[in-house]
């Protein structure tokens, strides 16, 4: 019987490499399958940047409860085959995090997102990669002055505060020893092997 593996999660702050960690993943193994189906809100939802801190994290959680439903099904349908999806119910529990310890959402408001996520029916496999602080600021300075994503940039730009990416990167430390998470810095070979590694572990 084939197995089926459950679907992996990769997490961690924007400009930390996840997408070019999901491409390293499939290259290296035919196991690894990268979900078909996505949503760029700031391609596909230009109106975001008319919402509050508030209403942007309240849309992507709900979206992350269909993505990881999603990838359930994707999982089903593709035995032997570990599906890759970017960002799930842990991106959201970090970024509250920062923008209440900020003040970008009030008391009220967090309260809300934070009941959402703890009763999220799902606590999924994922790979949190959190790079050093420096690293992560030195790739969003290169993207912006290459300009490969000057909407989001501006949509965005006071996410890529030092202060912002301080907070993530504190919060996105304390899923280290998370079950059900592998924690990395990079997405070099040492963490592509640690990895492949950690999946083919899961029972």
């Amino acid at each position: 019987m084939n197995q089926i593996y459950p679907p992996i999660f990769i997490s961690g702050p924007h400009g930390g490499g996840k997408s070019t960690l999901v491409d390293k993943l499939k290259n290296s193994s035919d196991l690894f399958l990268e979900n078909d189906f996505d949503i760029d809100f700031t391609i596909d939802f230009p109106s975001i940047s008319s919402l509050s801190h508030f209403e942007r994290s309240l849309m992507r959680l709900y979206h992350r409860f269909f993505i990881t439903n999603y990838a359930q099904k994707l999982a089903k349908e593709n035995p032997v085959k570990v599906i890759l999806t970017n960002r799930t119910v842990y991106d959201s529990e970090a970024y509250i995090n920062a923008y209440h310890e900020l003040k970008w959402i009030s008391e009220d408001q967090f309260q809300k997102l934070d009941f959402v996520i703890k009763n999220f029916s799902l606590r999924p496999y994922a790979i949190i990669l959190n790079p050093p602080l420096e690293v992560i600021k030195n790739r969003l300075g290169k993207r912006r002055d290459e300009a490969t994503r000057t909407n989001r940039d501006k949509i965005f730009k006071n996410e890529d505060s030092d202060e912002f990416l301080e907070n993530l990167y504190n919060y996105f430390t304390k899923f280290k020893n998370r079950n059900g998470v592998v924690y990395v810095e990079d997405n070099n070979e040492i963490a592509i092997q640690k990895i492949t590694a950690w999946v083919k572990d899961i029972k």
